[in-house]
């Protein structure tokens, strides 16, 4: 049982930005958090975009933080190979969403 203790409180102590969405990664700080996750069509990409700032507002209603979030929606394939862990370029994105949460 001890051992289990570390793991299970590691993985509490992220918010939970990417719930809901596969293949999301996020960084930042408390002022401003970005996150990346991938769409394989527009119309998915708005209701990724959508799910993560739902998720964003809930993290920031419970934490505090972050004021600001910065949502890359990428298409698949190469572009989020290459874009994975920042900000896409205009061609690779389906949706980008900036919001003050705060």
């Amino acid at each position: 049982m001890l051992g289990l203790a570390p793991a299970a409180s590691a993985a509490t102590a992220n918010p939970p930005f990417c719930k809901g969405v596969k293949s999301c990664t996020f960084g930042g700080d408390a002022g401003q958090t970005w996150v990346n996750a991938p769409a394989s069509s527009a119309a998915k990409g708005r209701a990724i975009a959508a799910r993560l700032l739902s998720n964003a507002k809930a993290v920031h209603r419970g934490y505090g933080a972050p004021r600001w979030i910065n949502i890359h929606v990428i298409k698949k394939g190469s572009c989020r190979r290459t874009y994975g862990h920042r900000p896409p370029s205009r061609a690779c994105a389906y949706e980008h969403v900036l919001k003050k949460l705060s």
